[in-house]
């Protein structure tokens, strides 16, 4: 896809990278948890796909396959596809 195509491509701080990589979702208290793929990853944020249509709540902690916690913001929602920003530094 190209600038022209991507109508947020003007307003992202730094450039995303395809992904596929696997993580969980973490949300109530760390007592929900919903597996996903990330598909794009930035140093702002990522998109999320979910096996299914979810509801999430605008703020939850995502876990990379690291080990690494991000917590996020839900930016958009399309079907199964989220988009998030990460509001700090990962733990």
């Amino acid at each position: 896809m190209t600038t022209d195509e991507d109508p947020f491509a003007d307003r992202r701080s730094s450039v995303r990278k395809k992904v596929t990589r696997a993580a969980r979702v973490f949300f109530n208290d760390r007592q929900s948890l919903i597996d996903c793929t990330i598909l794009d990853l930035s140093d702002g944020g990522a998109k999320l796909e979910f096996a299914g249509r979810q509801m999430l709540p605008r703020t939850f902690d995502l876990q990379m396959q690291n080990g690494a916690i991000y917590r996020c913001e839900v930016r958009w929602a399309k079907d199964n596809f989220f988009g998030v920003r990460f509001l700090d530094d990962n733990e």
